[in-house]
């Protein structure tokens, strides 16, 4: 199995300019992008590939000077201001040739939780953890009857059709799964969209995705993922950070 971490956003609403990338966010004495990379050597996945953009120099030299015995590539995204992280997505795709494992930069999550999804679940997958089905910002999971996702619904509500029509799973939190096969074909309805696609978060294709390609929701029941968009996000991670270090 590969990775791929994407790392392009600029992050915004988190507003801390003292630090060269919202990645670097620091949980004791490892930061966001240290727990991703430290993570993955301890799977053994064959290569990690970061999709880099904002302060991508910078970014780079932090992730060589940490000095990790494991295999890693760098793709540069400099359309990263104008476009989605669906780009950053399949410009990362591109560059793998095995079943991958996919994380956003911005997720903090227990280890073992990591582990035992990386491990266990199936090879077209999505992480899926607990949420308020009216939060409205969150990448809302609905599931048809068979179990298997339908669509990603994020920055709105549910229709009441929905809700009739599909089971609530819950929000998918930014780490999944592809197969080799799956992402072949995942890349081939870009280049058949790109245009429609370029500027989207990848929950929109996806859903889209999911219409022909049946794709398993992992459901964590514990706490302590969290995907850190704003410095309340933020203050919340590190606060169960702190107060589970065992995790």
């Amino acid at each position: 199995m590969q990775a791929i971490i994407l790392l392009a956003g600029y992050g915004s609403r988190l507003n801390r300019d003292d630090l060269a990338h919202k990645s670097q966010l620091p949980f004791g004495d490892e930061t966001l992008l240290s727990r991703h990379l430290d993570s993955l050597k301890k799977l053994g996945v064959e290569k990690t590939i970061l999709v880099t953009g904002h302060n991508k120099d910078l970014l780079k030299r932090y992730v060589l000077d940490l000095g990790l015995d494991m295999p890693l590539e760098f793709v540069e995204n400099d359309l990263y201001a104008s476009t989605g992280n669906t780009l950053s997505l399949v410009m990362g795709l591109q560059q793998t040739d095995s079943d991958v494992l996919i994380l956003d930069g911005d997720v903090y999550y227990p280890l073992q939780i990591f582990q035992d999804y990386a491990k266990h679940s199936q090879a077209d997958s999505f992480a899926i953890v607990s949420t308020d089905i009216n939060d409205e910002e969150c990448s809302k999971v609905i599931l048809k009857q068979d179990g298997k996702i339908a669509a990603f619904i994020t920055k709105r509500l549910l229709t009441e059709e929905e809700k009739r029509q599909y089971e609530f799973a819950g929000e998918a939190i930014g780490f999944f799964k592809l197969s080799k096969d799956s992402s072949a074909q995942f890349v081939k309805l870009y280049e058949q969209n790109e245009t429609a696609y370029s500027k989207t978060l990848w929950e929109i294709p996806f859903s889209d995705f999911a219409q022909t390609v049946d794709i398993s929701p992992w459901s964590i029941k514990e706490p302590g993922c969290f995907e850190i968009d704003t410095q309340e996000d933020y203050a919340k991670a590190l606060e169960w950070s702190q107060n589970h270090p065992e995790a």
